[in-house]
């Protein structure tokens, strides 16, 4: 195991390397830091000087970027000049920013997890109810559903409507408030809501195809042919496998929350990596926005690794020796 963990790490220093170079170079030849100046008549000359020398304008895009690679590899992820006053830190930035979006992603992960097992089991095993059409139409009405469409749904519920019939305003429809934990949650309620929606309905279908798969194969015929209960039939020989795809689901999906969800949280003006990494591309912030980018490409490794791991455990076929 330990061998297999160390060779994937090893593969993923040039799998990020071509990614934030790609992404680099892009960003550099879309962008010009000096197209804000460009209409001005009363800047002073000397201003495109200094932005030429805070970019290194004047130097080629492969030698800029080694530089970069260099900064980032002892912690320097430069500054960014539409974050922090236009000259704050880009490392503090992005951890304020990561741990915003973390408040959103973490419990949304977790509500989505249990919803996405139970409910792709429960429709599993009563294949073809009531029950299973009725969760098979809220799925694809979830994957079908565009997500700034219900995000703007539950505002206009929850901040005009519910206020308009009953003079009650649970939940605050737009901003992060921490200032205590029940202000957190009546801030995160909403988008929280948003992600579980709209990941859950994917994800419960991955949970019943596979659980449809593994309750079908010849060892679960035998366990119920021993006179096992169905219980333990589902939940000890059948689930486990059927986990499998769905943690391959998870890794990504996870990395995705982690990594700011751009259209929830910019619905909701949730202060996370979302809107930062689009005011970074709107505004040619090429350090935040790189910096975002080696983020989310780091988490969507790492995760995509202890999902391998963890098939290990949850077959006994698997072996990684």
């Amino acid at each position: 195991m330990f061998a297999f963990v160390t060779r994937r790490l090893v593969t993923t220093i040039p799998l990020l390397l071509v990614a934030t170079f790609l992404i680099y170079v892009l960003v550099s030849i879309t962008g010009n830091p000096l197209a804000r100046l460009a209409t001005c008549t009363t800047c002073d000359p000397a201003a495109f000087q200094r932005i030429i020398e805070l970019y290194e304008l004047d130097r080629p895009i492969p030698v800029r970027y080694v530089g970069w690679v260099t900064g980032a590899v002892t912690g320097d992820l430069g500054t960014s000049t539409s974050l922090g006053a236009g000259t704050g830190d880009v490392l503090p930035i992005l951890i304020d920013r990561a741990v915003n979006t973390a408040k959103l992603a973490v419990p949304a992960f977790l509500i989505i997890a249990t919803l996405a097992i139970s409910l792709g089991v429960y429709s599993a095993v009563r294949q073809y109810s009531l029950s299973d059409y009725t969760i098979t139409g809220l799925s694809f009405l979830g994957i079908s559903m565009p997500v700034f469409f219900f995000a703007l749904l539950l505002q206009v519920v929850f901040g005009v409507w519910l206020r308009d019939w009953v003079d009650v305003k649970p939940f605050y429809v737009a901003g992060m408030r921490s200032g205590s934990f029940t202000e957190y949650l009546r801030s995160a309620t909403l988008p929280v809501m948003t992600l579980v929606f709209v990941l859950t309905a994917s994800e419960s279908r991955f949970q019943r195809a596979s659980m449809l798969e593994v309750i079908h194969s010849d060892y679960i015929r035998t366990a119920k042919a021993k006179g096992l209960s169905r219980r333990r039939v589902v939940f000890k020989h059948a689930l486990r496998n059927a986990l499998i795809p769905l943690v391959t689901i998870w890794a990504l999906d996870f990395a995705s929350l982690l990594g700011g969800s751009v259209v929830t949280e910019t619905v909701f003006s949730w202060p996370g990596l979302g809107p930062a990494l689009l005011r970074g591309i709107s505004e040619h912030d090429l350090d935040l926005t790189m910096a975002i980018v080696l983020f989310v490409a780091t988490l969507t490794i790492v995760f995509n690794l202890v999902a391998d791991v963890l098939y290990g455990f949850l077959d006994p076929r698997i072996r990684y020796d």
